[in-house]
């Protein structure tokens, strides 16, 4: 499994994007109203918007903000691969950015269920599509009106003529409000998997949790993830450090967090024939 203007406004914008085909080849735009993201691809790529988080701060208070790209590849007769890395966006011809993966700021990209955003490599075979976030971290004087965009990315052919401007960016106060405008669905979804579970499910799931460990390596470290009563979790690592705290059970996820930060580690699960599936790797991996 893989690890946030107008929501009104931003439903318009996908459903005006819905509607719009492209002719095979052909880069097209529709300009329905200043706010809304231009239409744009080809045959194989289709830009479903571009937004930025507007709440975002960078750790050493450098100027940049987080720009967040969303887009659908199309496979067509030819197999591909694709990931959220590496994708070049440069504005006006001059400053190039390249798109990395954020799993501590991007908190979009994690509500957004339907988009893939993660470091690992995706197969794409023939007559199949995927839809796909890529986040870059860019100054605030280089999103400023009336500048172009292009965008470049090896594991993407032709994307020549794909042509944005900074006019078509959209602002969000935060990145849940990204999540809400460019996947309702998928954001609705994840939401409702975040929610406390009932008591009866709580109950059930401590008693397969409570007395258990999960060993596991993920980035080359060594885990050892044990649970006891009542709501306790212990970390240990295979680099000799031991941490702490307290989970509660949600409808999906397992939230373990650390009471020194506040620190919350989402860990997925399913139930299936009376035993549980505890994703851990999903939840401890930095490269999504």
């Amino acid at each position: 499994m893989k690890k946030l203007l107008s929501i009104l406004a931003a439903v318009t914008l996908l459903v005006s994007l819905a509607a719009c085909g492209n002719n095979a080849g052909t880069p097209s735009s529709t300009e329905d109203s200043p706010n809304d993201v231009q239409t744009i691809g080809n045959d194989y790529i289709t830009i479903n918007g571009i937004c930025v988080d507007d709440s975002y701060q960078d750790d050493d208070g450098s100027p940049l903000k987080l720009v967040y790209l969303f887009y659908t590849l199309n496979a067509g007769s030819e197999n591909l691969q694709i990931d959220s890395n590496y994708t070049q966006l440069t504005i006006d011809g001059t400053n190039t950015y390249e798109s990395e993966y954020y799993p501590d700021d991007a908190s979009a990209c994690f509500l957004a269920q339907n988009y893939y955003y993660s470091s690992y490599i995706e197969d794409l075979y023939t007559g199949t599509s995927i839809q796909v976030a890529a986040t870059f971290k860019i100054p605030e004087a280089d999103l400023e009106a009336g500048k172009t965009i292009t965008l470049e990315d090896s594991q993407i052919p032709d994307t020549t003529g794909i042509e944005l401007s900074t006019d078509d960016i959209q602002h969000f106060s935060s990145g849940e409000e990204i999540a809400q405008a460019m996947d309702p669905e998928g954001y609705a979804a994840e939401m409702e998997l975040r929610t406390d579970a009932d008591e009866a499910t709580a109950t059930q799931v401590k008693g397969m949790l409570n007395g258990y460990y999960w060993q596991f390596y993920v980035n080359n470290v060594y885990y050892e993830l044990e649970f006891s009563a009542e709501n306790n979790f212990e970390l240990r690592t295979g680099i000799g450090t031991t941490s702490s705290g307290t989970y509660s059970v949600k409808k999906g996820y397992i939230f373990c967090t650390y009471p020194d930060t506040g620190y919350t580690v989402e860990i997925p699960y399913t139930i299936t024939d009376g035993e549980i599936d505890l994703d851990v790797t999903s939840g401890f991996d930095v490269q999504g």
